[in-house]
């Protein structure tokens, strides 16, 4: 299981091998760290796995870096699948 820095790191690596000239944000910018942590707060380390497994599937079928609302979709999605309930202050809530 790795860090919620860890999976910053690779999916900014990846966004830089699989992104032809990518330009703007980086991931970091991207709101991605909240997103992790508001994961990790609703289903533990492995759910941030999961979910960064998934933006990362996001970044090469997609060829560009989810915004915000893929991203808030995408965890929607882990929470929906595992059955994690989502609390009206998350960030997947919004």
């Amino acid at each position: 299981m790795a860090s919620v820095d860890t999976h910053l790191r690779r999916i900014a690596a990846l966004a830089d091998e699989e992104l032809d000239e990518r330009s703007g944000p980086s991931p970091e910018d991207h709101e991605y760290r909240e997103a992790l942590e508001a994961m990790r707060a609703l289903g533990g380390e492995s759910a941030v796995d999961r979910f960064a497994d998934d933006l990362k599937r996001s970044i090469r079928k997609s060829e560009t870096l989810p915004q915000e609302q893929s991203v808030r979709s995408l965890g929607r999605d882990i929470c929906d699948r595992e059955g994690y309930e989502i609390p009206d202050d998350s960030w997947f809530a919004r």
